[in-house]
């Protein structure tokens, strides 16, 4: 049987392999997707070049770009299907007539057919000036903010807890914040619960509880229509509560023989993690369906050299999960498949991180191989209801901090930090209207507990994790 290891390695590349099939076809000059609606689509001429769109949205927005002077602006009369001009045209904005970026308008001849087919879809009409105003003045008819090929829905994006899930159209440019909250409590050798007297067996201290804290702003520019960059810089704050049993000398002179004492005590640690580039790039890019590649660098800016005190000995080396970095250049690969539907999407996203040599303490955490499918349902246009699947397989750690005694407590081994986990997690998404003040903002809030984890020795005991973030796109 493969372990999830290799099975993460073949699905990447597989995944990775998957190429769009050698076929002469018509993208648009906005979005760069494959034009197939031959009711929605439109042209126009800039510079004596014949330009393509997909839908009349895509015209609209085009002409949002500076410097634009576009001539011989065409789209499709829904009714006959034949071209008429652009700025004589009368269009219906109806959610009955969907159009191929979500912005539902449909264009006719005359204004008594875009009346006759209010009157029987409804929706709103508008002439050519007062469709291009509405443009203009706000997001009206834009594409989704994030994955350009779709438009502004609740689940246009994947669960907040998922990073680089979207490209951004040329100039795009969106800030994040994220607030992560991950909690353990007890321990596991392998994959059974055990109690504090198995971990003293081979330890002297016994983790009893470990919060994680993380604060994360992120940066995502697109330079082109196929690139995004996104940075990421996370603060973090480390808490956990142990339980030390200390021996004592027997009383009476050695005759009670060993006695041991139970301490209580907590540790703590906070500051800067390390800072994560990565760089999306878009392989395909369909009606409602998309491939990226995500290329990640995370360079070492988190401390691995933090201390504190305990009852045993003052300033002393914190365990490795109560560091915030790895200390190590680390870098990956991995890629992401989203398909949406009428009333919900799903998606697919593979990762790798490989570690770079060994940090200045000598030694480096193991590599990591991660998957994550999710699906969001459409409760309405501006909220979705999302379930993901996380699983993940760490390969073991090379080397050993020597500030660190592996004898002392479990988190100080660095044999017990392979293994696999998986998490299962369910979100909710809310994205602001077109029409709002508010609509460049999305919200989202996740909450997971763990189905299964497997760990290659005594490892603390993960209990839930929540992650919640708003997205603000600036451009």
């Amino acid at each position: 049987m493969l372990r999830l290891k290799n099975v993460f390695i073949l699905m990447l590349g597989l995944f990775l392999s998957f190429k769009l099939s050698a076929q002469t076809k018509e993208y648009c000059s906005l979005c760069n997707m494959i034009i197939k609606d031959d009711l929605h689509k439109a042209t126009a001429e800039e510079n004596g070049e014949t330009l393509n769109f997909d839908a009349i949205e895509c015209l609209f927005n085009y002409q949002k770009k500076e410097n634009v002077n576009l001539e011989n602006m065409k789209v499709i009369d829904y009714n006959t299907g034949d071209y008429i001009d652009a700025t004589s045209a009368y269009y219906l904005k109806c959610k009955e007539i969907p159009s191929p970026m979500g912005a539902f308008l449909s264009a006719f001849n005359s204004q008594e057919e875009a009346q006759k087919m209010k009157l029987d879809k409804g929706g709103e009409v508008y002439d050519y000036e007062e469709l291009k105003a509405r443009f203009e003045k706000s997001d009206f008819g834009d594409n989704d903010h994030g994955h350009h090929h779709h438009h502004n829905r609740a689940d246009a994006h994947a669960p907040i807890g998922v990073m680089g899930d979207h490209l951004h159209p040329k100039g795009g440019l969106m800030i994040s914040y994220r607030h992560m909250n991950m909690f353990m409590d007890g321990n596991r050798d392998g994959s059974n619960l055990i109690d504090d007297s198995e971990v003293y067996n081979d330890y002297m201290v016994a983790p009893q509880e470990m919060g994680m804290e993380m604060h994360m702003l992120g940066l995502m520019y697109a330079p082109s229509d196929r690139l995004t960059i996104m940075i990421m810089q996370s603060y973090i704050s480390n808490q956990m509560d142990l339980i030390a049993r200390m021996k004592m000398d027997g009383g009476m002179n050695g005759m009670m023989g060993s006695m041991f004492m139970m301490r209580e005590f907590s540790t703590s640690s906070q500051g800067l993690g390390d800072l994560k580039l990565s760089a999306l790039y878009g392989l395909m890019n369909r009606e409602k369906s998309s491939l990226h590649m995500n290329l990640k660098l995370s360079l070492p800016t988190g401390s691995i050299s933090e201390t504190d005190d305990t009852p045993m000995k003052d300033g002393v080396r914190l365990p490795y999960p109560m560091q915030l970095g790895s200390g190590t250049v680390d870098y990956g690969l991995g890629a992401t498949y989203k398909k949406m539907y009428r009333k919900f999407s799903l998606g697919c996203q593979l990762n790798t991180l490989f570690r770079a040599g060994e940090n200045t303490e000598g030694y480096r955490w193991g590599d990591i191989y991660e998957l994550n499918t999710w699906g969001a349902y459409l409760l309405s246009q501006s909220f979705s209801l999302s379930a993901r699947l996380n699983a993940t397989h760490t390969s073991e750690m090379l080397g050993n901090d020597e500030n660190l005694n592996s004898e002392m407590v479990s988190t100080a081994d660095p044999n017990n930090f392979s293994g696999e986990v998986f998490n299962t997690f369910i979100g909710l998404n809310y994205a602001f209207s077109d029409d709002s003040k508010l609509s460049k903002i999305q919200l989202g809030a996740e909450a997971g507990v763990p189905l299964y984890q497997n760990y290659s020795g005594v490892h603390m005991n993960s209990q839930y994790a929540i992650n919640l973030g708003l997205k603000y796109n600036l451009l």
